[in-house]
C-alpha cells in the first residue's frame, strides 16, 4: 500500500473514532431527559413575577415594591406591598403608580408576544415629615398558566409622551456637511 493510501486510511479511522466518541458523549441519557421534561413542565406551571423597579427615590420619598410570594401558580392573585417613607422634614403628598404586565411565554410566532397591561393602580398618599406607610394591595387579577408577569413602580415615560410629527414643509432644514 502506498504512503498516500496509508495516510487516507489513518485519517478516516481517526474521523470515525471521533464521530463515535462525540455521539456517545452528546446523546442525552433517558434518566436526564425525563428529569428535564419534568422541570420544564413544572417551570411552565410556576409563574415567577419580575419587578422592574423594586425601589424608587423621588420627591423626598423612598418607595419600595414587594410581592407576597416568590412564585405563583395559575389562578392566584398577587398581593403587593408598597412601603413609602418620607425622608424630608416637610409633609409630602405622593402619587403612587403601579402596573402589572403579562405576556404568553408559549407564543406560536417567531417574535415574542407583546406584553399587555393586566392591572393598573394610581393612589395618592400623604405623609408627614419622617413618616412611613405600608400599603397592601391585591391585584384582583388571576394569573394565567404559561404567562410571564412583570410589575412596575412609577409611570413609564415612553408611554406617557405624546408623539409629535414634524412638518418638514413648514420649516426648511439647513444641513451642514463637514
Amino acid at each position: 500500500m502506498s504512503i498516500l493510501g496509508k495516510n487516507t486510511m489513518g485519517m478516516l479511522g481517526i474521523a470515525a473514532l471521533t464521530m463515535v466518541a462525540s455521539i456517545a458523549l452528546l446523546t442525552p441519557h433517558v434518566a436526564d431527559a425525563a428529569e428535564e421534561d419534568a422541570k420544564t413542565a413544572e417551570s411552565l406551571r410556576t409563574i415567577k413575577p419580575y419587578i422592574s423597579v423594586p425601589s424608587l427615590e423621588e420627591d423626598g420619598c423612598t418607595i419600595t415594591l414587594k410581592t407576597d410570594k416568590e412564585a405563583y401558580t395559575a389562578g392566584e392573585k398577587p398581593v403587593l406591598t408598597v412601603e413609602i417613607t418620607n425622608t424630608t422634614d416637610k409633609a409630602v403628598t405622593k402619587n403612587i403608580d403601579l402596573s402589572m404586565t403579562g405576556r404568553d411565554v408559549e407564543s406560536r410566532s417567531r417574535m415574542p408576544a407583546r406584553p399587555e397591561v393586566l392591572w393598573e393602580l394610581s393612589k395618592e398618599v400623604t405623609l408627614a415629615a419622617g413618616e412611613k406607610k405600608t400599603l397592601t394591595l391585591e391585584t384582583n387579577f388571576a394569573l394565567a398558566e404559561n404567562q410571564a408577569v412583570a410589575f412596575r413602580l412609577g409611570k413609564d415615560d415612553l408611554i406617557e409622551r405624546p408623539i409629535r410629527i414634524k412638518d418638514e414643509a413648514a420649516k426648511p432644514t439647513v444641513r451642514s456637511e463637514k
